[in-house]
């Protein structure tokens, strides 16, 4: 990972910890930019390049995210793209 996410566990914390947020507030698009992502996930460079891609639009959402969410998206998907990189 990067040295904000030492392991994947960790990464896949934060970002339950998000989805589990967006569930409550109803955020669907962010929602729905994310999880098809996370449920095709395949630990492949591809799998972490659609995960990115998805964080990304999640981040430009219509969805009003609180400024730690944002800040907590653009963590999850610099090392998403970092785990593309590395791979």
């Amino acid at each position: 990972m990067n040295h904000i996410y030492a392991s994947s566990d960790d990464f896949f914390h934060d970002l339950g910890l998000l989805i589990e947020a967006w569930c409550d507030r109803r955020c669907l698009h962010a929602l729905a930019d994310v999880l098809p992502a996370l449920t095709s996930f395949n630990g492949l460079a591809d799998g972490w390049g659609e995960l990115a891609a998805a964080l990304k639009s999640a981040f430009l959402s219509k969805d009003a995210l609180t400024g730690d969410e944002r800040q907590m998206v653009g963590q999850l998907r610099r090392a998403a793209e970092d785990a593309v990189h590395r791979r």
